[in-house]
């Protein structure tokens, strides 16, 4: 009995494969990932401040909220149909190490929260670096702007921050712009977490 050979193995063209057939399978593949991808982003995450400190917004009140660098003093005002915050940030020197003199980078979110630390609405503002002394003040102003009802049991007021602190005498012992010693630079931040 002889061995059937495929046509393509002697010498002939080999046949064209079926595109349609394999196309099909990896069309049901997106549109898996595409409806997965729907199902996680749409609805299910939020972003929570439920572990941060917060203080009620009641307009025309002035009130501190702390956290571990940094406390935000700020008094709440209305404005139209936004819910505005103005105040001033000062860092905590004891929970910094001994030899952070400047802040490199410093960026302030405030955030205006539900009872449950769900985020009804958010702004941020960057600052350029500066020195850290005992008198060290940063000065803010948000507007925010929350989407949607309003929750039944008020809304609250949280801070976050993302900040790098550094060593001003370190910097100095570079040349040019260049990045800091390994050790003489600290990264600390707090702020919303995405939750589903």
């Amino acid at each position: 009995m002889m061995a059937r050979v495929p046509a393509w193995r002697l010498g002939r063209s080999r046949p064209a494969p079926d595109r349609a057939a394999e196309k099909i399978p990896r069309l049901r593949l997106a549109a898996l990932a595409a409806w997965l991808v729907l199902a996680l982003g749409c609805g299910c995450a939020k972003l929570s401040v439920s572990h941060l400190d917060s203080k009620p917004f009641a307009a025309g009140t002035t009130e501190t909220v702390s956290t571990k660098y940094w406390r935000f003093a700020f008094s709440s005002f209305l404005k139209g149909d936004a819910y505005g915050l103005r105040g001033r940030a000062t860092p905590v020197p004891a929970a910094l190490p001994p030899w952070a003199d400047s802040l490199e980078e410093l960026t302030i979110t405030a955030y205006l929260r539900d009872a449950a630390g769900n985020v009804l609405a958010s702004a941020a503002k960057s600052y350029r670096g500066m020195p850290l002394g005992p008198d060290t003040a940063v000065p803010f102003a948000f507007l925010l702007f929350p989407k949607g009802a309003l929750p039944p049991g008020g809304m609250a007021v949280s801070f976050g921050y993302k900040a790098v602190y550094g060593s001003s005498t370190a910097r100095q012992t570079l040349p040019g712009h260049g990045q800091p010693p390994a050790g003489t630079a600290v990264f600390a931040g707090e702020g919303a977490l995405l939750t589903y």
